[in-house]
């Protein structure tokens, strides 16, 4: 059981590195464009669909990490004044909202990508690509992120760090 923790572990962090890789690619491929266009070069022709897909894929990347240390948004506002029994059922209600939420959204995302995968569907702007690959980031990162507000429910742990007086008012 702790190899498969381990492994789920390293799935999570490998994503949200591969969503910071992500981010400093799509900077790179920016700053590419801008300096070819000054220089009177031809810059690439997708640099705005490849920065739209990578928009998509490093939030649903790095989103599972976010909620396993907690820097998803809470409103502090309301959480923070809660004490005892009361705190405990709002986190309770919260998680479980979440977990449907996320839950809900990767079936219909994976419904959505299969759907898109069995009819042959394809994106077509300034590159080709299969439709289903614009569905299938949703479903694994709504997925991967029912999981992990599934853990923190689980173990009884709060929705919002409460180590962290920066965020509290």
């Amino acid at each position: 059981m702790k190899a498969l923790a381990r492994l789920y572990t390293g799935l999570i962090e490998g994503l949200a590195t591969l969503a910071g890789l992500m981010v400093a690619g799509v900077c790179l491929l920016i700053v590419y464009d801008v300096i070819a266009r000054n220089l009177g070069l031809q810059p690439p022709d997708s640099t705005v669909a490849l920065t739209e897909y990578a928009l998509l894929y490093f939030t649903m990347a790095a989103a599972p990490w976010l909620v396993r240390t907690r820097g998803h948004i809470v409103v502090e506002v309301l959480h923070s004044r809660f004490q005892g029994s009361v705190r405990l059922w709002a986190d309770r209600l919260i998680l479980t909202v979440c977990i449907v939420t996320a839950a809900v959204i990767a079936a219909l995302a994976g419904v959505l990508a299969v759907e898109a995968w069995s009819r042959g569907e394809i994106e077509i702007r300034s590159l080709a690509m299969p439709r289903a690959f614009l569905f299938a980031p949703l479903a694994i990162g709504f997925g991967l992120m029912a999981t992990e507000f599934l853990r923190l429910a689980v173990r009884g742990e709060a929705v919002a760090d409460p180590n962290d007086k920066q965020g509290a008012i």
